[in-house]
C-alpha cells in the first residue's frame, strides 16, 4: 500500500509518485499536491520541513490505521454457539421416576 497525503493548500487527497520523485527528477512534496506545489514554487514559497514531517507522520498513521482495520475485518468471528441447549420455561412433562402408577 502507498501513502496518501492531504494537500495543505487546497485540502484534496493525492497520491505522490513512488520515491517522492516526478518523472523529470524533481522532488514531490508531501505538503502540497502537484498543482499547489507548482504555484508555491512560482510564488517563491518553500516547503516547511516541520510541516513536511507532520504530513509524513499523519500519512503513516493513516496507513497503519487502515491496515489495522483491514486485519480486524478479516479476523474470523468467534464461535457463538451456546454450550447448552436453551432452557424452556415449562417444567417436565413426564414424572421424574421411571415407575408409573398402574392400578
Amino acid at each position: 500500500m502507498r501513502l496518501i497525503f492531504v494537500c495543505q493548500e487546497c485540502s484534496i487527497r493525492y497520491l505522490p509518485p513512488v520515491g517522492l520523485r516526478y518523472g523529470n527528477g524533481t522532488a514531490a512534496s508531501v505538503v502540497w499536491c502537484a498543482e499547489c506545489q507548482a504555484e508555491m514554487a512560482a510564488r517563491g514559497v518553500e516547503e516547511s520541513p516541520a510541516l513536511a514531517a507532520l504530513a509524513m507522520i499523519a500519512a503513516v498513521r493513516a496507513l497503519k490505521d487502515a491496515l489495522t482495520r483491514r486485519t480486524e475485518a478479516a479476523a474470523p468471528l468467534p464461535d457463538r454457539r451456546p454450550s447448552q441447549p436453551p432452557r424452556t420455561s415449562r417444567g417436565r412433562i413426564r414424572p421424574n421416576s421411571g415407575r408409573t402408577r398402574l392400578h
